[in-house]
């Protein structure tokens, strides 16, 4: 392939692969809505859900930076996997099916219909007094993220970067004066079992929720193809960003519990916006704003993170001649995939408008995520295991750690989040998510097999790129 009719190479530095990472998981978003579901069920043992969570992706995170060294493609989990598994069914079946969190989950379900649903959340009553302003955000965010990606991919990172530091910059300083203010209330008790009287169930069970607050981080595997040097840029940048969402989340889930009461936290849970409630409680109007701005801006930063990885795997499989047609696969003057973004963006805003306009803007948010992490999971369990078999078909660097007993335990928490997630299944209509990832990745299969029996050696050689 000529690489001038490719991506445009060596456009990011560190810091703005960093970026998609930082904005993907919206560390301020998450720490207004996420922590909710964990004190749900955790109460007073939020920061040690947070911890042990954090703990636990980070198994993930060593999977895909081992990958980082070895694999720089837009498509990333498709290639990985294939290079891991050798099986290009596997790769169409698990690695396309992660553009569902890309895609579904990620641009459609948290990211614009998270910033179209938050507003109602802090002022309820606008959704008596205008009830469709929820689709008039979600069609502006739509149709702003789409531009931006379409001007580059370096607009939109310098966007992430920028609104990404200033979220973990004011969760940590804020976080530190609630600690000051917390006083004689704080307490290590917290990183322990014992506010809920050591129910290890609880904390366990509460770890669902914990995980997928991390979610995302592993996101700029998308732009690789795009970053100064992939095979070393990308490892830096998974460990920075991950570091940067570790400290900033722990630290907040420690400050905000304590300051609100420990053997309160599962009154927190009951609260509309316990973090709004609180830092209006403590802080100036102007920092109360300024959060809302910011997870408001954060809700848009994770849209173009996600959905500029979505295009990225179609813009792969395009350039593979498998599924997407060539035209996606074009690139525009400033170097992108110009009409992968538009189809992405499409979709994106499409499923949106359908799915809030039949169960509401938050309701649809929640049932798109559920969707996409499904394949999430799957896509995790099976980068951990192809990893383990590549490593040790190498024969040398191996890594008894690094290649073997962090991806047994990342793959074992998969494992077990796929089962449990889908029995006993959630609540109506969540389980129709379940059941409707489930038929999807059965479709994927049916389709791979048409596809090879249409051109085998094309399906052969899918997943084989990378720089």
């Amino acid at each position: 392939m000529d690489e001038r009719k490719g991506l445009k190479r060596d456009v990011l530095g560190t810091w703005l692969v960093a970026s998609y990472g930082i904005a993907a998981n919206a560390p301020i978003a998450v720490a207004t809505l996420y922590f909710v579901g964990i004190a749900g069920l955790a109460g007073g043992s939020m920061p040690l859900v947070t911890i042990l969570s954090y703990l636990i992706y980070a198994t993930t995170l060593v999977v895909v930076y081992e990958w980082s060294k070895n694999i720089a493609a837009s498509y990333g989990y498709v290639a990985m996997i294939k290079k891991g598994l050798n099986s290009s069914l596997a790769s169409f079946m698990v690695g396309y099916g992660y553009i569902y969190q890309y895609l579904v989950a990620g641009a459609a379900g948290f990211g614009i219909l998270g910033v179209a649903s938050f507003l109602y959340l802090v002022y309820p009553s606008i959704q008596t007094t205008m009830p469709w302003l929820w689709a008039v955000i979600a069609i502006i965010v739509t149709v702003e993220t789409t531009m931006i990606m379409y001007l580059g991919v370096k607009p939109g990172g310098m966007i992430n970067l920028i609104i990404g530091l200033i979220s973990i910059i004011f969760l940590v300083i804020t976080s530190i004066i609630l600690i000051v203010i917390a006083g004689s209330k704080n307490t290590l008790s917290t990183f322990t079992a014992q506010p809920v009287n050591g129910n290890w169930v609880l904390i366990l069970t509460s770890m669902i929720f914990g995980i997928t607050t991390f979610g995302g981080a592993t996101t700029p595997i998308g732009v690789a193809e795009e970053a100064k040097i992939p095979k070393k840029t990308l490892p830096k940048a998974l460990l920075i960003e991950f570091l940067l969402l570790g400290f900033g989340l722990i630290l907040n889930a420690y400050a905000q519990t304590v300051v609100y009461g420990v053997d309160k936290m599962f009154d927190y849970a009951s609260l509309p916006d316990p973090m709004i409630i609180i830092y209006s409680k403590y802080f100036p109007t102007a920092v109360v704003i300024l959060l809302i701005v910011l997870v408001a801006f954060m809700f848009n930063s994770s849209t173009i993170a996600f959905a500029t990885s979505a295009s990225r795997m179609v813009y792969g499989m395009s350039r593979d001649n498998v599924l997407y047609p060539k035209t996606f696969s074009k690139i525009n003057k400033y170097g992108v995939p110009g009409n992968a973004i538009i189809l992405i963006g499409a979709i994106a805003g499409t499923l949106s408008l359908i799915s809030g306009y039949i169960l509401g803007p938050l309701e649809a948010s929640i049932f798109l995520i559920t969707f996409g992490s499904f394949y999430v999971a799957f896509g995790h369990l099976f980068a951990a295991i192809g990893l383990m078999k590549y490593k040790i078909s190498m024969k040398e660097k191996l890594n008894l750690l690094k290649h073997i007993v962090v991806p047994i335990i990342s793959a074992l928490v998969y494992i077990l989040t796929i089962y449990f997630g889908t029995y006993p299944a959630p609540a109506f209509p969540l389980n129709i998510a379940v059941y409707l990832a489930w038929a999807v990745l059965f479709i994927h299969g049916l389709v791979y097999y048409i596809l090879k029996k249409k051109n085998p050696e094309i399906m052969k050689k899918f997943g084989d790129f990378s720089l």
